[in-house]
């Protein structure tokens, strides 16, 4: 399909260009629908070509954005956030959704009335970086190691996006929804992050079933992540059972913490592993609790997840959670902060213990059920482009 180019040079010198993959070819007419009106979804394509391994909510994300769009009477098309080299007629469309280049490139066409939607699913450009340098300065001086890879930082900032979309909807609540807040003129909305919902059918934690094991499950980007919290707390808290989920994990990193990490009977190191593997079963079987130190996060699929099976959460203030009891919140992020928070999970008496398993349980599979989170995003988007 021959589409129009409509491409700033500004924008190309900035960003650059590359090819790309097969994953990430545009998708046209997702659904072969012949509405009046079309939607470009700026995001991810791959959960369109590839089969759900289970290993990441953004997969449900896609589909449920999709999905929302259709059913509001959209065609819908879908680009790659990081596509540089498609040409795109973004005048062809009655909205544009989403984030990265593509979505930023948009504000040079000069149909300004079209509704641009900004979708964020971590925090504002601004804390994410900050949190970020921060993290690894926080590890150089712990370590005397530079591991600039192993966060996230945002080197080009998509200006337009981030202080002009017509409105935004955040993956986060809390001190994440409030700083992006005080940050962007515009409506900002909160939507909750969707669990796969792999463990939501394990049976319920009880007083009897309760132990001292803690769950660290992430993505990629350890430092930031706020792994080496946890493994400093690990080092001190030989009482306690540490199990590490992670995709991966930079050679340094894990080299100069081999001692925690493969030489204790305490810690348990797990790499890529699915979330509907007997591994991972056994391990949330084994937890009580799950833990995110993370620096900077948007209610992070690592933690939801354990949530839906009854884990009681700790977790930093930069992750995005709304307050609630049984959601427990570091108050400082370093290990201090960490162990502190611990002691503060252990010392609940089993019959709270045991509620607050239920309530979180309960809670997250309501909340951040696929279902649940489609009929907010189709409510919001109902009441913001109803006037155009």
């Amino acid at each position: 399909m021959n589409i129009k180019r409509s491409i700033s040079k500004k924008v190309n010198k900035l960003f650059g260009t590359g090819r790309v993959k097969s994953d990430q070819a545009p998708i046209y007419n997702l659904y072969q629908t012949t509405y009046e009106r079309s939607v470009l979804i700026c995001y991810i394509t791959h959960p369109f070509y590839k089969a759900n391994h289970f290993t990441h909510q953004n997969y449900i994300t896609s589909h449920i954005i999709a999905e929302s769009f259709s059913e509001l009477g959209y065609n819908v098309d879908i680009i790659s956030y990081l596509d540089k080299t498609t040409e795109i007629d973004y005048g062809k469309y009655a909205v544009i959704f989403g984030m990265g280049y593509r979505f930023e490139d948009s504000f040079y066409h000069a149909d300004r009335n079209i509704p641009r939607i900004m979708f964020v699913t971590g925090a504002h450009e601004h804390l994410h970086n900050e949190m970020c340098l921060r993290s690894i300065n926080d590890f150089h001086r712990l370590s005397g190691l530079w591991l600039a890879n192993e966060t996230n930082m945002i080197s080009v900032s998509t200006y337009f996006s981030l202080f002009n979309a017509d409105f935004a909807i955040i993956l986060a609540r809390g001190f994440v929804y409030e700083d992006y807040k005080s940050r962007f003129v515009n409506h900002l909305y909160s939507l909750n992050n969707n669990i796969l919902g792999s463990f939501s059918e394990f049976k319920p934690k009880t007083a009897e079933s309760r132990t001292k094991s803690f769950l660290f499950l992430t993505g990629a980007k350890l430092v930031t992540k706020g792994l080496h919290i946890l493994l400093e707390v690990a080092k001190l808290r030989t009482d306690l059972n540490f199990y590490i989920v992670v995709p991966h994990m930079d050679i340094h990193f894990e080299n100069y913490y081999e001692q925690i990490l493969h030489h204790t009977p305490h810690v348990f190191l797990y790499k890529n592993i699915r979330m509907d593997s007997v591994e991972m079963r056994h391990i949330i079987e084994n937890c009580s609790y799950t833990i995110a130190s993370s620096y900077v996060d948007g209610l992070p699929g690592g933690t939801i997840e354990p949530m839906s099976a009854g884990l009681i959460p700790i977790v930093s203030k930069y992750c995005g959670f709304a307050r609630e009891k049984f959601i427990f919140e570091m108050e400082e992020l370093s290990s201090e902060g960490l162990n502190q928070t611990i002691e503060k999970v252990l010392a609940l008496d089993d019959r709270t213990y045991a509620e607050y398993c239920t309530q979180v349980r309960t809670y997250t599979i309501n909340k951040f059920s696929a279902a649940s989170v489609k009929a907010d995003l189709l409510e919001l988007l109902q009441k913001e482009l109803k006037a155009v």
